[in-house]
């Protein structure tokens, strides 16, 4: 789950970057862009390490479901403790999966933001002219 304080420097990175393009700030905004590739990559390779295990846990679980099911010589109480630990399992899977696509979708609206950005910083501001105070 990613922290409320981890949340609101990311927004006031882009609000920092924001105005630095706003007013034209190459001190700021060339870094803020040079990193972007390799920021995004590092996402890119973390949200895949995670979809991959979440992926083994769900694969492993129906291997548990699987077994569970085929079991003869269980007891219908062992049965029904055994499904309520899958069960809580299933849920926190399911929980992984919904912070990995919140995280997600909060990613791609910051590319989207610092893509944008880029664009008007490359439209509106010279190049390789003096910052200009807006």
């Amino acid at each position: 789950m990613m922290p409320l304080l981890f949340l609101a420097a990311v927004s006031a990175d882009l609000d920092a970057l924001d105005q630095a393009v706003a007013r034209c700030d190459r001190s700021i905004a060339n870094p803020a862009f040079s990193g972007e590739a390799a920021r995004r990559s590092s996402f890119l390779l973390d949200s895949y390490k995670e979809q991959e295990a979440i992926v083994a846990d769900r694969l492993a679980l129906a291997d548990q479901q699987r077994a569970l099911r085929e079991a003869t010589d269980i007891k219908p109480a062992e049965v029904k403790q055994t499904q309520k630990q899958l069960d809580l399992q299933q849920a926190a899977i399911d929980d992984r999966q919904k912070a990995l696509n919140d995280k997600r979708l909060l990613e791609g609206i910051r590319d989207d933001a610092t893509d944008s950005m880029r664009r008007y910083f490359l439209m509106n501001c010279p190049a390789g002219g003096k910052d200009i105070a807006r």
